[in-house]
């Protein structure tokens, strides 16, 4: 397996919004039950940076990206340029960081025909498809559909170790991650410095001098939970 320590997420979701529904609400659950860390567009994505820079983002920031096929996809002039980005970093596909996932019986252009996927469009070998994929992506533990993401121990948020927790935020999270955080907790972060290991050590002395940081651990498990891998 790649060095995971290299990328802020483990897969990136590459799809056709015409398809949100299965892609939102069923494939970026299961990917995040088996604990894996998701980088999907209308979460993680910066707002009011250019759509290109943030694609870019997440494709370099990203160790597989899933591309999710269906008629919709391969029409999209949008995840064209995505796949195409994605093959200039691995053109021959030797270190695998594209796996195709073909939700719906579509002609495949030929920079991606020649990949093996994993088959969604035959209901009958689903369990096959998930299994496929989710060993493909590396993931650590093949949860079972509509599992939640298991959580860490009761005393995990009541007394985090510091130095542990602040080397975590910086190495798995990326700036939209830390801001989102700060968002659910109602958070001002427009005060904390810029550079990113700065913003975390700031951000934790805050919360430990107002007793937020259990608040802290619980937002993080709910919404960002492999940083408390």
């Amino acid at each position: 397996m790649d060095d995971q320590s290299q990328f802020a997420y483990d897969v990136f979701i590459s799809y056709s919004h015409a398809d949100k529904d299965w892609v939102r609400g069923e494939l970026l659950k299961r990917l995040e039950a088996s604990s894996l860390r998701v980088c999907i567009d209308y979460r993680d994505f910066q707002p009011g940076a250019p759509s290109v820079t943030e694609m870019e983002r997440a494709v370099l920031a990203s160790r597989k990206t899933v591309l999710v096929l269906t008629p919709d996809y391969v029409a999209s002039a949008w995840t064209e340029f995505e796949t195409l980005m994605l093959q200039t970093l691995d053109p021959a596909a030797r270190q695998r960081r594209i796996i195709p996932l073909l939700k719906a019986r579509v002609e495949l252009p030929l920079r991606i025909r020649y990949l093996n996927y994993a088959d969604f469009s035959d209901p009958q070998d689903q369990a096959l498809a998930w299994t496929r994929l989710l060993n493909a992506l590396g993931a650590s533990t093949i949860a079972p559909p509509g599992a939640p993401p298991t959580p860490p121990p009761p005393t995990a948020s009541a007394t985090p170790d510091l130095q542990v927790l602040r080397q975590k935020l910086i190495d798995r999270c990326s700036e939209g991650d830390l801001r989102d955080v700060c968002f659910v907790m109602g958070i001002d972060d427009e005060n904390y410095p810029k550079a990113k290991g700065d913003f975390v050590r700031e951000l934790l002395q805050d919360l430990k001098r107002r007793d937020r940081l259990p608040e802290l651990m619980d937002a993080l498990r709910r919404e960002k939970p492999w940083v408390l891998r």
